[in-house]
């Protein structure tokens, strides 16, 4: 059966936000391909821990004030989201514009995550002047660049040709908030390496060989500037990991924490 969304009241306004499974708490950030619901990588990581999946304010129900306009307000926008949910330790993590939003709130709150993921993560700049542009590829062809493989039955179901007005409307209001977080300068913070460095803890880095949205390059560079962190890199994989192949990522997640984290449940 599909899992419906719940609804948390902040102080910010209505988050909506996916919650299954058992184990330690991780709270997983969609990037920029939006909230499609409770997908297959939230169903494989839920067999292993509590997944925690919220909707990104200015997303479907969640409601984002005027005054969110970067990275770091819509993470302090989510850590209010955790303490009013009562989560106090947990390990945080995110895919693409969700990886920098969870290293954000890492660098913000230290003592509250016992480990940070970063799949694939936005916030460095590329250096490189053909990197794809979400603001000037229509929507859904840039997502397909994020695949290796887009010649697959998963990728046309999750991403079909003929679309609705509530999907159209999904697309518009995720492209919408893209551009408040980092329109300028383009999906990074120069900012976002030496803040990261207050969080000590480890740090796994997973990263497809075939990414030419955040290239290689950014996921070395993550890794030589970040103490205990680890790098997995999936074959044949493009920068959208945990869509493309969400069986091989939830693995490389539920693995690393049984041989380095070793962070089980309390309850």
């Amino acid at each position: 059966m599909p899992i419906e969304p719940t609804y948390l009241k902040t102080c910010f306004g209505t988050l909506e936000f996916f919650n299954q499974g058992k184990g330690p708490c991780l709270v997983f950030i969609h990037g920029e391909e939006g909230q499609r619901g409770w997908l297959r990588y939230h169903s494989y990581l839920s067999q292993s821990f509590n997944v925690w999946a919220p909707t990104l304010p200015g997303i479907g129900s969640s409601e984002i004030p005027d005054w969110v306009q970067s990275v770091p307000h819509i993470s302090k926008m989510l850590l209010e989201a955790l303490n009013e949910a009562g989560i106090s330790s947990c390990i945080i993590g995110g895919a693409s514009l969700g990886g920098w939003i969870a290293a954000e709130m890492a660098s913000m709150d230290p003592d509250r995550f016992s480990a940070l993921i970063l799949c694939a993560s936005q916030g460095l700049p590329t250096g490189h002047l053909d990197t794809p542009d979400i603001f000037l590829t229509p929507y859904r062809r840039y997502i397909g660049l994020g695949y290796a493989n887009t010649d697959t039955d998963s990728f046309r179901s999750d991403w079909p040709e003929d679309i609705d007005d509530e999907a159209i409307e999904l697309d518009l209001e995720t492209m919408e908030l893209v551009a408040r977080l980092a329109f300028k300068p383009y999906m990074y913070d120069r900012a976002l390496l030496s803040s990261i460095k207050r969080f000590n803890k480890p740090k796994l880095l997973i990263w497809g060989d075939k990414d030419n949205i955040t290239p290689l390059i950014i996921a070395e560079k993550f890794k030589s500037n970040l103490s205990d962190s680890h790098l997995e890199i999936i074959k044949n994989t493009g920068h959208y990991i945990h869509l493309e192949k969400p069986k091989e990522f939830a693995d490389t997640i539920i693995s690393y924490n049984k041989t380095h984290l070793k962070v089980y449940s309390h309850g």
